[in-house]
Formats: structure tokens, sequence, C-alpha cells
């Protein structure tokens, strides 16, 4: 029982949900405060696009699932709307990385801020075709490019805590 529990512990889903919950809690309390010409950068957006270019495409999709549903739940808006837009930025960064060879590091940062910065039109338009009004509006548009430079300055550091939080294998230090 210990041990099943231990195992659970150590996986990389469960590392997921704890460090999705410390990324939206920064999202919805540092980084609604911090405006940069009166707009806030999408740290879950940034984060998720960096799991999906750092892994492949089916973990980008269930780390952007559960990283919109975690959002979703502590937003005004129908349960599954974010988690189906994060969900969609995962995939995206995961297949436009996947038709490099090898990309550079550079490369990476660049591609996962513009698929961070595409989710975040493409969110009002998803929140417009389920009948959500208001959505829809230019500042939009400054809202994906505050997201595209916030994402190439964050999107670095986000490389490493993805590659650890979804690894495979977490040794429990037995011996």
């Amino acid at each position: 029982m210990v041990e099943r529990l231990l195992q659970l512990v150590a996986s990389r889903w469960f590392r997921l949900v704890l460090v999705a919950l410390l990324v939206l809690s920064l999202q919805t309390t540092l980084f609604s405060e911090i405006r940069v010409f009166g707009y806030s950068v999408q740290l879950m957006a940034i984060f998720v696009a960096v799991a999906g270019g750092v892994h492949d495409v089916r973990v980008g999709a269930i780390v952007g699932l559960v990283s919109g549903l975690m959002y979703d739940a502590v937003l005004a808006t129908p349960l599954g709307i974010s988690g189906l837009v994060l969900g969609a930025t995962g995939v995206g960064a995961a297949l436009a990385l996947r038709s490099f060879r090898e990309p550079t590091w550079w490369l990476r940062i660049l591609v996962v801020s513009a698929i961070a910065a595409l989710s975040e039109i493409v969110l009002p338009l998803t929140k417009a075709v389920v009948g959500l009004g208001g959505w829809l509006s230019p500042r939009m548009f400054a809202v994906a490019l505050v997201t595209f430079v916030g994402g190439l300055i964050l999107s670095a550091p986000f490389v490493p805590v993805a590659r650890w939080t979804l690894r495979e294998q977490v040794s429990l230090g037995r011996r």
C-alpha cells in the first residue's frame, strides 16, 4: 500500500499537477498584477507550449488539458474551454518543432513563444464560438504580443522545469 502511494507520488502526472498548480497560482496572483502595457503575460500558455515543445504530441495534449481544466476551475468560463485551447497549444508546439530535425535552443524558444501567443488569439475565438460575447476585440492581439514577448523571456527557465516535471522515472532513493 505504501509502495503504491510512493509510486503515485513519484509519477510524472503527480508532478504535473503540482507544477501546474504552482504555475496557476503564479498566473492568478503575481502575473495578474504585473502588467506590461496594461496586459498580463499568460504564463499557463507558455508553460503548456514549452511542455509540448520539449516532449511529444501526447504529453503536450495531456499537459494542456490538465492545465486548462485547472485554469477553468478558477475562471468564470465554462469548464473545458481553456482545456481545449491549451491542449491544442501543447499539440501545436510539439508538431511545430517536429518539423525540425534538431531545433536549436533559440528556435525552440521562438516557436514556443509564437504558439503560446497564437493560443491567446484562439482562446477568444473559441469563447465566441460557444456564445460567450465580448471576447473578440483588438485587445486579443495585444495580449498575444505581450505573451509572445513574455514567452521569449520565460520559456528558457521553463524548459528544465518541464523536463523534470514530465520525466518518466524518478528514483525514490531506495538502496
